[in-house]
């Protein structure tokens, strides 16, 4: 079972990276049973696509140039809906997208919910990589919510590294002061490797930059400031 898995989870993480708005094309390999997923299509049926568009727009732009008005839906919305068409996800793709989080515990998930889920930018390979920083109790809301305020697992795995055990709450709040894990990182070579998240995020909300923490270091002769003293500085000095 965990081979298969591990297989199902590799073929995911390719589809996922190679994932783009178009449709993508599925082909079996004969030789392998492998199902290997090409970013092209056929040329007659992206020309059919594209011409279905173009003649989509053209109508909807010669309605609103001459002001045609009518009671049936818009074109506007035809267009979207054709979009909408385009962009959505491989039945492939979600089926195995769905087999994986239900492997992490994610259960009774059905195609809307993963569409949705996709939507707000959740992949497994993100809820995965959140989980095995430990965060294993994590919730569907809270991985939309990390996605939803631009949490990266990369971001997540940094600040671990840094030294900061956060909790799902701490990351959001982070983030939405626009603290990042180099931010923090050139804080800590400066010498401040005690820095809380609060001071990050006071330092962050007051505009103060790590060059401008290096050069008031090296006025000092070295000497660290402390964070009320950057703070300081860079408000004398607005």
């Amino acid at each position: 079972m965990a081979a298969k898995f591990q297989k199902l989870k590799e073929e995911l993480k390719s589809l996922e990276q190679g994932e783009i708005l178009s449709r993508p094309v599925v082909k079996k390999d004969r030789t392998n049973g492998l199902f290997q997923f090409g970013l092209s299509s056929p040329g007659w049926i992206r020309k059919i696509l594209l011409a279905g568009f173009l003649g989509s727009f053209l109508l909807y732009a010669g309605v609103n140039y001459f002001g045609v008005s009518t009671n049936s839906p818009s074109v506007g919305d035809s267009v979207t809906t054709f979009q909408n068409w385009v962009n959505q996800p491989d039945e492939e793709l979600l089926q195995g997208m769905g087999a994986w989080m239900e492997e992490m515990g994610y259960t009774d998930l059905s195609k809307e919910d993963l569409i949705e889920l996709r939507e707000q930018g959740v992949t497994a390979t993100y809820t995965l990589r959140i989980r095995d920083l430990g965060y294993t109790d994590l919730t569907l809301d809270e991985v939309v919510r990390l996605q939803q305020n631009d949490v990266s697992s990369t971001f997540a795995a940094m600040m671990k590294e840094l030294g900061y055990n956060l909790t799902i709450e701490d990351l959001i709040e982070l983030r939405q002061h626009d603290v990042t894990a180099y931010f923090t990182s050139n804080l800590h070579d400066l010498g401040y490797t005690d820095i809380t998240t609060e001071e990050l995020i006071r330092l962050k909300d007051t505009g103060v930059s790590t060059r401008e923490a290096k050069a008031f270091v090296e006025q000092q002769g070295g000497e660290l400031p402390s964070i009320e003293e950057l703070i300081r500085h860079h408000i004398s000095n607005q």
